[in-house]
């Protein structure tokens, strides 16, 4: 198994993952056994053979992404942390029509001059969980639009109903709000 001063892809890609769901750098840092010059080493080249990986075997990729997901995984395994793990994420967004309606709710709601992080926490996601849920049904989305699949046109037309269902829903919405963004600023 290939590593990078002692950190195999498995533990590089736990540690993205316990990161952005919130773990501090020097817990992930002390889990590894490392110092930082040699963690911020070891994630710049892990970050450019992951690129390389991903060329050679897009497997890689979605293997990246169920571990971003579900951050337990070599020394990360056992360890106490934030993290919720893949189940916990599905209970929080179950389905993809659930995260296409979060997504443009999102996307509508930033066009009308709303932070995007306050609609996440309206469903009780941060930041971290929403990078972790996005890995997930980003790899579903890219198993739903493989064009060579036999049922592509079927599965293409289930992605744009519901892109265009939660898009109007949320365009309709939001159809009367303005947004007032200098309504703070005082000359």
């Amino acid at each position: 198994m290939e590593t990078i001063n002692g950190v195999t892809f498995e533990e590089y890609a736990a540690a993205c993952g316990n990161l952005a769901q919130g773990m501090p750098e020097a817990q992930v840092i002390e889990i590894l056994g490392l110092e930082k010059p040699v963690w911020d080493e070891t994630l710049d080249r892990w970050n450019d053979r992951l690129g390389e990986l991903m060329t050679e075997d897009m497997d890689y990729a979605t293997r990246y992404g169920e571990l971003f997901a579900n951050p337990k995984a070599g020394r990360f395994a056992q360890v106490e942390t934030t993290a919720m793990d893949a189940g916990e994420l599905l209970q929080l967004v179950p389905d993809y029509e659930t995260y296409q309606k979060i997504f443009w709710h999102q996307s509508v709601a930033a066009s009308h001059g709303i932070d995007p992080v306050t609609v996440l926490e309206g469903y009780g996601i941060d930041l971290g969980k929403w990078g972790a849920l996005n890995m997930h049904y980003l790899n579903y989305q890219n198993s739903l639009l493989d064009h060579t699949a036999p049922d592509y046109a079927e599965k293409f037309n289930y992605f744009r109903q519901l892109q265009d269902k939660w898009r109007s829903h949320f365009e309709s919405e939001y159809s009367n709000y303005k947004s007032d963004l200098a309504s703070d600023i005082e000359f």
